[in-house]
């Protein structure tokens, strides 16, 4: 179970009225995948998530609407000063190079290891458009009952690795599009053509784990990534993200991803032959589940492991709900605007 500190007091009040939550519900690729959207009327949140059945669906968006939620109303003001007794505290240059001046409004998170308190820049935890130089990042976001915090860790080491390998790829990608029937249901591969669409997979591995990386393109492209311990498991979630992103609605997305958004959409040749060129193709082998050793590491160790630092977890709301997971040391918490003419396709 994900730890909750015994005092959730944070600088910024976080504590929203209950809000009324719209649900809405979609088949897509032959019935073999679900879209569910959750809209949050007072933040004006609205989130898509795919699943291969209908209860995966909507349990995502709601949890993920719920999250989001909560971060877009966490406010630009300033905060009163931390006590000093409030936790170890850490700057924008804790998580980012060259990061500008903080504004010093800061919330409050339990690491994942030491349980040691921690408060943390509103920059690396709110959502929402932001009148600062830190563009506001849904890496980490909580958005699925089951994988819980796990999930939230995984998205921080595939943005990661996806970020650094998109600005250095010195190790070639896997190619695996060539098996994606044996990775998502049978039906849904085989209406993807038929549809007019096109899915190009690869995955990126890993120690202890592995990323994948999956377009959806046809008169536009999504790509989008995710980790797991098998590259079968990542490829389908990836593949999942890349069709919900693909129906969600452009003018609900920040300033930010909706640029980037518009850039890969119109670009999608370029982008696809940016994953191609280092391509390799891989055999049906590299999509054994690895056997599960006594002692493998779990997600917060590798993160530990990798980042240098332990995870830290947000939690907000009156009862204390999970709702973000941020590291220092991942490469997912920068400037605006990225500064680059092709940006990593991943917010």
């Amino acid at each position: 179970m994900a730890p909750t500190p015994d005092s959730a007091r944070t600088a910024i009040s976080a504590s929203p009225p209950p809000v009324r939550l719209q649900e809405e519900f979609a088949e897509c690729l032959g019935g073999e995948v679900y879209l569910a959207y959750a809209h949050r009327p007072e933040t004006g949140v609205l989130t898509v998530a795919a699943g291969f059945s209908p209860e995966v669906a909507r349990g995502r968006a709601k949890v993920r609407a719920a999250a989001l939620d909560a971060l877009y109303r966490l406010p630009d003001g300033v905060a009163e000063p931390c006590d000093q007794d409030d936790g170890r505290e850490l700057c924008l240059s804790d998580f980012m190079p060259e990061a500008p001046s903080d504004n010093h409004s800061r919330v409050a998170g339990t690491g994942l290891l030491s349980r040691e308190r921690y408060m943390l820049p509103a920059e690396v935890v709110w959502m929402g458009d932001r009148d600062c130089r830190v563009e506001p990042t849904a890496v980490g976001v909580i958005d699925d009952d089951a994988g819980g915090v796990s999930g939230a860790i995984a998205d921080l080491l595939a943005h990661d690795m996806v970020t650094r390998w998109w600005t250095s790829p010195r190790m070639p990608l896997l190619r695996v599009s060539q098996h994606l029937s044996m990775m998502i249901p049978e039906g849904a591969a085989a209406a993807i053509p038929a549809l007019g669409l096109r899915v190009s997979a690869f995955v990126l591995p890993g120690p202890d784990f592995q990323i994948a990386v999956v377009g959806v393109s046809g008169e536009g492209t999504t790509i989008a990534t995710a980790a797991a311990r098998s590259a079968r498991e990542a490829v389908a979630e990836a593949f999942l993200r890349a069709i919900a992103a693909r129906a969600q609605p452009w003018n609900t997305l920040s300033t930010a991803d909706s640029l980037r958004r518009l850039t890969v959409w119109h670009r999608e040749v370029d982008y696809l032959a940016y994953l191609e060129w280092s391509a390799l193709d891989a055999d049906a082998s590299a999509l054994d589940q690895p056997e599960m050793r006594e002692g493998t590491p779990g997600w917060a160790d590798i993160a530990c492991r990798r980042f240098g630092h332990e995870p830290i977890l947000v939690t907000l709301g009156e009862f204390g709900d999970a709702v973000k997971v941020v590291c220092p040391g991942a490469a997912c918490y920068r400037t605006v605007p990225p500064g680059t003419t092709l940006p990593c396709p991943v917010p």
